[in-house]
């Protein structure tokens, strides 16, 4: 048994982390080479980025590169927060017109949306020559 398996299982036995957590690490360090799963024989890659490049007419480019896994630990750092705090930005969010609940943000919640992004592409082009482009790759 490896380390780290052995090591998500005493977590799962001290009550450290959830059965369904523990299902999630258990397959994320199966998997061939961290970012392939094989469903139902068919092999899908997992996207580890969120791109965004902007060509500029001005040449003023930007290229920014977002590992996925910093969204996965901004929520797991929720966690942390007070249900109270937790109430307050919520609250403060919808007052700038984000209508976001953020104590009920559920670790599924953000796999289905990292599971999303991976196939959403934008592409923008405006009159004057800038282009837009934003990727999961």
């Amino acid at each position: 048994m490896s380390k780290e398996r052995l090591r998500i299982l005493t977590m799962l036995s001290r009550g450290k982390i959830s059965p369904e957590e523990a299902e999630s690490l258990l397959l994320a360090i199966e998997k061939p080479d961290g970012d392939t799963q094989i469903e139902t024989g068919s092999t899908r890659k997992f996207p580890k980025f969120l791109k965004v490049q902007v060509t500029s007419a001005s040449d003023d480019n930007v290229d920014v590169r977002v590992p996925l896994s910093l969204i996965r630990a901004g929520i797991q750092l929720t966690n942390l927060i007070p249900p109270a705090a937790m109430e307050q930005i919520s609250e403060s969010l919808e007052k700038h017109g984000m209508s976001v609940d953020l104590t009920n943000l559920k670790k599924e919640d953000i796999e289905a949306l990292i599971d999303g992004l991976s196939e959403m592409v934008v592409n923008v082009e405006s009159k004057n020559g800038d282009k837009v482009h934003v990727y999961c790759e």
